[in-house]
């Protein structure tokens, strides 16, 4: 596939900030923390679905990064609506976060010579 523009690298970072305004909105009660969450939350994983496509290099350890951006996407968005399986989503995405760092340092280690 093609190399990302840069207006969509651009949208894939604001639609990042969106989240974490979403995140502060959440935190001091503004309303208009749903609105944030959704439209941040909706972008930023089809960008992510599309900069992954058109990654040249796949690695095993994917999969668990995969798993943290879905589930951290999705406990920012339940969060926002108060509801309360985003606290356990929160738990998930950082047990995803961990593997998903032991993973790949474990990848990048030479074969052991046995």
């Amino acid at each position: 596939m093609r190399n990302p523009s840069s207006i969509q690298r651009g949208l894939f970072v604001g639609s990042i900030g969106f989240l974490l305004v979403s995140v502060l909105f959440t935190v001091t009660g503004i309303p208009a923390a749903q609105v944030f969450s959704c439209v941040g939350g909706l972008v930023a994983l089809g960008f992510y679905a599309l900069f992954s496509k058109s990654s040249i290099q796949k690695r095993k350890s994917d999969y668990a990064r995969h798993a943290t951006f879905v589930a951290l996407v999705t406990a920012i968005v339940l969060k926002s609506f108060e509801i309360g399986a985003g606290s356990y989503l929160f738990l998930v995405a950082f047990i995803a976060f961990l593997v998903w760092f032991a993973w790949s340092v474990l990848e990048q280690l030479p074969p052991s010579e046995e």
